[in-house]
């Protein structure tokens, strides 16, 4: 179990840290980037951390269907966020947000699958 939790630690925290802005009426730093820039950034942080968990820290092949599920989940995550934000006085859904999510998550998981995929290989041969 705890095993398991390190894995998912970070995911967890992130999804908290996420809504808990989302409940926020103006979050802190909204003016420092473009929106789109700051939700591409947000969740394609969000979208390493779901891979980190469903290849347990990188012990397990990467594979294009952990790639996919990340992806899914945080695009998941997204529609429910801005949902979540229509509760939230002086915020407004946003399929425009969803999409630079979508993108940002991709994005991100594209970097860490090359990444993950090149370290495996080196850690390969090294044990050769």
């Amino acid at each position: 179990m705890v095993t398991y939790l390190k894995h998912w630690l970070p995911a967890i925290v992130f999804a908290s840290l996420i809504f808990g802005l989302s409940a926020m009426s103006s979050p802190p730093g909204t003016d420092l980037a473009p929106d789109y820039l700051g939700h591409s950034i947000e969740y394609g942080l969000f979208a390493m951390t779901l891979l980190w968990g469903l290849t347990a820290g990188g012990c397990k092949s990467v594979t294009l269907f952990r790639g996919l599920g990340a992806w899914f989940m945080a695009l998941a995550f997204a529609i429910t966020d801005e949902f979540h934000q229509s509760f939230v006085p002086n915020r407004y859904p946003s399929w425009h947000d969803v999409l630079a999510d979508a993108v940002g998550a991709a994005l991100f998981i594209t970097v860490m699958v090359v990444v993950l995929r090149w370290r495996c290989a080196a850690v390969a041969r090294l044990s050769e």
